[in-house]
C-alpha cells in the first residue's frame, strides 16, 4: 500500500532524475553476475526476503541487487558523499523512515534494515546458494548484490 501512494512520483521524478545513468550500480551489478543476455527467460521483482525463490527450478539462477547493509539504512549519514558516517544502529534491525535524503524511496515509505548475517540467512533459508557478489557505489558501497541458485 506504501508503494502505491508514490507511484506516480517514482515514475516521474525518481526514476526520471536517473534516465540514462546508473546512479547506485544496479545495471553494472547485473552485468557482472549476469554476464550478457542469452535470451533466457528472467522474472524482475520488487522486493522482497528470497521467498520468490519458490518460482525457480532447481539450478535456477536468482539475483538479488539491494541496497548495502552496512553503508545504507537510518544509521548512515551519506549528506556529505566523500565521508559517510556509520552511527550506532546497525545491528538493531528495525524499520525507519530515516534518510540521509528526502530524494529516495526510504524517506517516502520507509525500510526494515537487515544486518548483513541476517540478510545471508533469509536467502539460505529460502534454499538458496550464494555463487557471487557485487558491491556498487562510492566512496563507500551503495549497493550490495549477489548471484545465488536453487539447489
Amino acid at each position: 500500500m506504501g508503494y502505491d501512494t508514490i507511484a506516480d512520483w517514482y515514475e516521474t521524478e525518481f526514476l526520471a532524475a536517473q534516465a540514462g545513468s546508473d546512479p547506485v550500480g544496479a545495471r553494472a551489478a547485473l552485468r557482472e553476475l549476469l554476464g550478457v543476455g542469452d535470451g533466457a527467460v528472467c522474472l524482475e521483482v520488487g522486493c522482497g526476503t528470497g521467498t520468490v525463490a519458490r518460482v525457480l527450478r532447481p539450478g535456477g539462477v536468482f539475483v538479488h541487487v539491494g541496497v548495502h547493509p552496512c553503508f545504507c539504512g537510518g544509521f548512515a549519514d551519506r549528506t556529505d558523499p566523500e565521508a559517510v558516517v556509520i552511527r550506532p544502529g546497525y545491528l538493531d534491525g528495525h524499520f525507519t523512515f530515516a534518510s540521509w535524503t528526502d530524494a529516495g524511496v526510504r524517506s517516502k515509505v520507509g525500510a526494515s534494515h537487515w544486518p548483513l548475517p541476517g540478510l545471508l540467512r533469509m536467502f539460505t533459508d529460502a534454499g538458496l546458494v550464494a555463487e557471487a557478489y557485487h558491491e556498487g557505489g562510492a566512496p563507500s558501497p551503495v549497493t550490495f548484490s549477489m548471484r545465488l541458485r536453487k539447489g
